[in-house]
């Protein structure tokens, strides 16, 4: 490789940056796929990429204002939303309803965990329907998976959402190092 390559690659792989990832999960079980699926994207993005990773059970969203606007600062400020719940309680739709769409160089990822192995098959329409919309809004891509315990060995349906991103992303950073 001539030196002016690798001056090119060094400045792209300098580029790719940083990733930030929120999760909001509902039970302790969810807490676990919510952890492993943000080290899941943290290993898919590679060595390239600082990957920072913010968690928050979901009724911390009812604590206080305060409380509630550090999460939602969390959420504009992420790359990658994952919620992680069998259900989505009220309080959960109202805040997703609630984030603004911003003035992102890149549409995020929202990604749905849903459901486990302790909970029956629920009406997928009242879970990823709304996450489907609120991705709509803010104009973001949406993936869903069905968390049961097989579900965690596999990361092969998170792949290929997370790869466009990061392309987009090291799009985005390059054209700002390189106008």
């Amino acid at each position: 490789m001539n030196l002016q390559l690798e001056a090119y690659a060094g400045e792209v792989g300098a580029a790719a940056g940083r990733l930030r990832v929120l999760s909001l999960y509902g039970d302790i079980a969810a807490s676990g796929r919510a952890r492993r699926t943000a080290g899941k994207i943290a290993k898919l993005a590679g060595p390239d990429w600082q990957t920072a990773s913010e968690m928050w059970k979901i009724d911390t969203l009812q604590v206080s204002e305060p409380i509630r606007q550090m999460i939602s600062n969390d959420a504009v400020n992420a790359d990658v939303i994952v919620i992680a719940a069998s259900s989505l309680e009220p309080e959960l739709l109202q805040w997703l309803d609630s984030l603004e769409a911003g003035n992102r160089p890149v549409p995020g990822l929202l990604v749905g965990l849903i459901g486990g192995d302790e909970t029956p098959r629920v009406d997928l329409s009242n879970v990823v329907k709304p996450l489907m919309l609120v991705a709509q809004r803010m104009k973001w891509h949406f993936i869903w998976h069905w968390m049961g315990e097989e579900a965690m060995f596999d990361a092969d349906w998170l792949a290929g959402s997370l790869q466009n991103l990061l392309a987009s992303k090291s799009s985005a950073n390059t054209e700002e190092v390189f106008p």
